[in-house]
């Protein structure tokens, strides 16, 4: 009697599992397709917002209700700037635009994409030319030395992650 009552708890348990197994499934299934979804959704509204843009962009208009909130992105777009503008002149950095990486402000390309950075606004240039030269520290054997990506074509130094050298442009390995 012991036994079947044995057998009858793990035959009990067996289709607890098996049913908790088959929800648990339908429900992560369910819950992928609903992302999905929910991102098609979220495309869509990308796509229209973007259309929308686009047509103010080039001088038409919607209505009131759009030509209020183009005026208000437009202003958050320039407050965006100003405050990224500031950032960079704080860490003495420049943010790339096509891949967003922080680069050194003298950087000719960017380490990242290899972008040209050559649309340097003037006032940034003259700020350039009158930082004060970096010293250089002699080599100490007590002080970690960095390593660092020598640039074949112009002998730069370079960070080890930057995939382009930050003078020429070139591809790093």
């Amino acid at each position: 009697m012991a036994f079947d009552d044995w057998r009858s708890k793990l035959a009990k348990a067996v289709r607890t599992v098996k049913d908790s197994t088959g929800e648990m499934y339908t429900t992560a299934k369910i819950n992928i397709d609903l992302g999905k979804e929910q991102e098609h959704l979220n495309k869509l509204y990308y796509e229209i917002g973007k259309k929308v843009h686009e047509i103010y962009q080039y001088g038409g208009s919607l209505g009131k209700f759009f030509d209020e909130k183009y005026l208000e992105i437009k202003e958050v777009e320039e407050r965006i700037e100003e405050l990224q503008k500031k950032i960079e002149e704080i860490k003495k950095v420049r943010v790339c635009t096509e891949c967003g990486k922080e680069i050194e402000k003298g950087a000719k390309f960017c380490p990242k994409c290899g972008a040209s950075m050559s649309n340097i606004p003037e006032k940034e240039a003259v700020v350039q030319s009158s930082e004060k030269p970096i010293e250089i520290e002699k080599n100490d054997a007590s002080k970690p030395q960095k390593e660092t990506k020598i640039c074949p074509t112009c002998q730069s130094e370079n960070k080890i992650e930057d995939k382009f050298c930050l003078s020429c442009g070139r591809a790093l390995f």
